[in-house]
């Protein structure tokens, strides 16, 4: 009896105790959370240099060109500011003023970076600063920096083998048709150059407030249409150093017949390498002078070619399946995590994967994988070129590029001028903004 007394006690005792003393309370508030807004993505138009050198040459035809790029509703410019001839379109202490290009007359008696930087704060765009980093001589007019003094940077140049004969060597110096005389980036006194150059558009313009950064354009090597750029000497040499081993024959990266060589991987990582290298110290450089200054780079969409040109644009956390062109160690010069935002070059006429579907050659495409690339290392513009599309594809290729990735990018202001593509860019402004202030509702 006094045992089961006990037993009872004790489960009495245990029920009492398990009993949640807060069963009964009212319930707590759900907090008002309202969801952050979502914000407008950037608008951004180019002007390139040489398309609309005549037409910028003054005042008043600046004030005309950015009006109306305000009115159809853009709030970024990407300004070209040293194209590829070599010559400044802002006051350089080393770089020489671009006054003529090609027969065409454009004196200024104003500085044209700051007057653009000037007006844009008055009409509330923002200004980044593009230049041609490897870029620095017209081959077809055989002007610009380069030529000014051939003896110094004319061996600078980037060399290819003709026809894949290691023993017939072309320098981009002698060469026409292509986009100009391009330095070698693996080069020290080039490198040295090209962050001198961005280093002091920062340091003269980033205190005007329209100012938001720089963009890389032409950092790389050139097109591998006619034979692969970068077979100097000096990259052979620059090759051995960086694998540590003996300096490698020619027709053991590319062969005679133009197939891909034993040592066709490690050379395309070394120059790979040579041009993440040089984005770095261009950072490192800018962000010392202006934290605040965004890097901006431009290149083609079509990741997986653009090894051809060193140019990996991936993050270092994407490793590419395996292949004769990648190392095992390809992914350590990816340069994502270099940039603020990347500008991806969905310069395709086609907008939807059915209309090209044995391709990655659509808008569509581009836009809805970059990340798989870049994987959140830095922000991506859409970009087209506005020479692809009628006005109506226009719009559609345009909302795919604000839709899916980070803000959108219109290549270039005389092609918008020339084939009328203003409307069809502002309804898709509209069109998109309206779909954001529904969301905010």
């Amino acid at each position: 009896m006094m045992l089961a007394a006990c037993a009872g006690m004790l489960t009495a005792c245990g029920e009492k105790d398990s009993v949640d003393p807060f069963a009964n309370a009212p319930e707590p508030p759900v907090p008002n959370i309202v969801p952050e807004a979502p914000t407008l993505k950037p608008k951004a138009m180019w002007i390139d240099a040489h398309a609309n050198l005549s037409t910028l040459c003054t005042k008043k035809g600046v004030d005309d060109q950015l009006a109306k790029i305000k009115k159809y509703g853009f709030d970024l410019i990407y300004l070209d500011v040293k194209p590829g001839i070599g010559y400044a379109l802002y006051q350089s202490d080393f770089i020489p003023e671009l006054t003529e290009w090609g027969g065409v007359i454009a004196e200024r008696d104003f500085d044209y970076l700051g007057y653009f930087l000037q007006k844009c704060e008055t009409l509330g765009i923002g200004v980044v600063a593009s230049a041609s980093a490897c870029g620095w001589g017209d081959i077809n007019s055989k002007e610009g920096f380069v030529y000014d003094n051939l003896e110094k940077w004319g061996p600078k140049c980037q060399v290819r083998m003709e026809k894949n004969d290691p023993n017939n060597l072309v320098s981009m110096y002698n060469e026409k048709g292509k986009d100009g005389a391009m330095l070698d980036p693996a080069d020290e006194e080039v490198a040295a150059l090209i962050v001198r150059m961005y280093s002091e558009i920062v340091t003269k313009y980033s205190s005007y407030p329209a100012f938001k950064g720089i963009s890389l354009d032409y950092l790389r090597y050139y097109n591998a249409n006619d034979g692969y750029y970068g077979m100097s000497d000096a990259n052979m040499a620059g090759y051995a150093s960086y694998w540590g081993e003996s300096v490698p024959k020619r027709d053991e990266i590319v062969t005679k017949s133009g197939g891909v060589g034993p040592k066709f991987a490690k050379w395309v990582e070394y120059r790979s390498a040579a041009v993440t290298s040089v984005l770095q110290r261009i950072r490192n450089a800018v962000k010392a002078i202006d934290a605040d200054c965004e890097i901006h780079l431009w290149a083609s969409a079509d990741w997986a070619s653009r090894y051809t040109v060193g140019q990996n644009w991936a993050s270092k956390k994407y490793v590419p399946r395996a292949a004769a062109q990648y190392t095992d160690t390809y992914s350590r010069t990816g340069f994502a995590d270099l940039l603020d935002v990347f500008v991806l070059g969905a310069y395709t006429e086609y907008l939807y994967k059915k209309e090209n579907p044995s391709s990655v050659w659509t808008v569509e495409n581009f836009c809805s994988t970059w990340n798989n690339f870049i994987m959140g290392d830095c922000k991506c513009y859409g970009s087209i070129a506005l020479y692809n599309h009628d006005n109506a594809k226009t719009t559609t290729a345009t909302l795919m590029s604000l839709r899916k990735t980070d803000g959108f990018m219109a290549f270039e202001l005389s092609h918008s001028n020339n084939g009328n593509k203003w409307i069809a860019l502002q309804e898709a402004f509209n069109t998109y903004e309206k779909s954001v202030a529904e969301q905010q509702q």
